[in-house]
């Protein structure tokens, strides 16, 4: 099986061959991340041997949990816009002042602590650090809680043939199946299957192969996951991946067995009507 990999940024899906020409970034992502975080670590180890230094990093951290706040609150302002459901975007909101008021408090916190000294700092304030970032953890797992206790988007129960263009599992052992398929809005779009597939049957999941799959009915979502229909009960899942449905990431696993964890009776998941 050639080597291919799959990319998706906003809505959009190109899945490069071995033979494709990659873009640079993407060929030396590896390299990319390594220089960075040298580069990172490296500005952080410099700047924390001086006072200056460490104001510095501060004023730092102050400004990168701001630049995280406003960035971040632009989901549940376009969600609030749009008309979701007051528990979309009052869980975006939640999110992102939980993980930036916590990138906040540990990337200015820290060094303000090794600035002024520990045993000047006024009493009480040792345990703001560890309690406040319990307090954002909290407040950003409520967002996500209610962001995944909403249904699922409408799905269109119109099977569709589907071909696998890619089938593959990274060194930590993730699963990615993407398949091409004629979407509702008549178009070809490229989409992972949201059915993790049991070690015993992903054989059967080699390119070009062909499976029956639902989408949802919404174009715009055309693009994120399909789902095995129940001509393909058979099949044992082990697991189920959601990502860009709902949240950037989601999954996670299901009980090994035969049938879809999604259209059975007894799921834990609910379609939109």
């Amino acid at each position: 099986m050639s080597k291919q990999i799959k990319v998706t940024s906003r809505g959009r899906t190109v899945v490069y061959g071995e033979d494709d020409k990659a873009p640079f970034w993407l060929e030396h992502l590896a390299a990319l991340i390594v220089t960075g975080l040298v580069v990172i670590v490296g500005g952080v180890v410099v700047l924390s041997l001086t006072d200056g230094g460490r104001a510095t990093l501060v004023w730092l951290g102050l400004g990168l949990g701001l630049v995280m706040a406003v960035w971040l609150s632009i989901d549940p302002w376009r969600s609030w816009r749009r008309g979701e459901p007051a528990a979309v975007w009052i869980g975006e909101a939640l999110s992102a002042f939980g993980w930036s008021g916590m990138t906040a408090l540990l990337a200015a916190g820290i060094p303000y602590v090794f600035w002024r000294g520990p045993d000047s700092l006024p009493p009480g304030w040792q345990v703001v650090i560890p309690v406040g970032t319990v307090a954002f953890i909290a407040t950003t797992f409520l967002g996500l809680r209610l962001q995944t206790s909403r249904p699922l988007p409408a799905l269109d129960r119109t099977p569709r043939s589907a071909r696998v263009i890619l089938a593959s599992e990274d060194s930590e052992g993730a699963q990615t199946i993407a398949v091409r398929y004629r979407g509702v809005d008549g178009k070809k779009h490229d989409a992972d299957l949201a059915d993790l597939i049991d070690d015993s049957w992903l054989d059967r999941f080699a390119p070009d192969s062909t499976w029956q799959v639902y989408a949802f009915r919404n174009p715009q979502l055309a693009n994120a996951v399909v789902f095995l229909t129940e001509a393909h009960d058979d099949v044992w899942r082990d697991g189920y991946k959601l990502d860009g449905v709902r949240l950037g990431g989601e999954g996670g696993p299901v009980r090994p067995g035969p049938g879809s964890p999604f259209l059975r009776e007894d799921s834990k998941w609910r379609f939109e009507l």
